[in-house]
């Protein structure tokens, strides 16, 4: 072997460490914009996921008012159920009696003539 063949061996193995390097530090930077890329994506999953428990919350909230509206509604139905029949039951007994024609007319007609 010459020293020409030497220095281009050298030469060539310079070439293939330094390639070697730069693969290595592009795997290197790859991983770590994959790793950045990953904590982007998981933060907006965690933010994502914090949003959909308010939500849940605030649904389970006016789930609980709907409820509660209901049932007062359907408690001041039942009260004028039974405001409606006590003015029914009341009334219904002071009412006078459906007049006859014969009731307007003068008791003691027949006695004047």
């Amino acid at each position: 072997m010459s020293a020409s063949d030497v220095f281009q061996l050298s030469n060539n193995d310079d070439t293939l460490d330094r390639a070697g390097h730069d693969v290595i530090v592009k795997i290197q930077q790859a991983a770590g914009n994959a790793e950045q890329h990953a904590q982007h994506v998981l933060g907006m999953a965690h933010q994502t996921s914090m949003q959909l428990r308010v939500a849940e919350d605030k649904i389970a909230k006016l789930e609980a008012e709907i409820w509660a509206y209901k049932d007062r509604a359907e408690r001041a139905e039942e009260w004028l159920r039974r405001i409606e029949q006590e003015i029914e039951k009341t009334f219904a007994s002071h009412q006078p009696q459906q007049q006859q024609p014969e009731d307007y007319a003068p008791r003691n007609a027949k006695a004047r003539r």
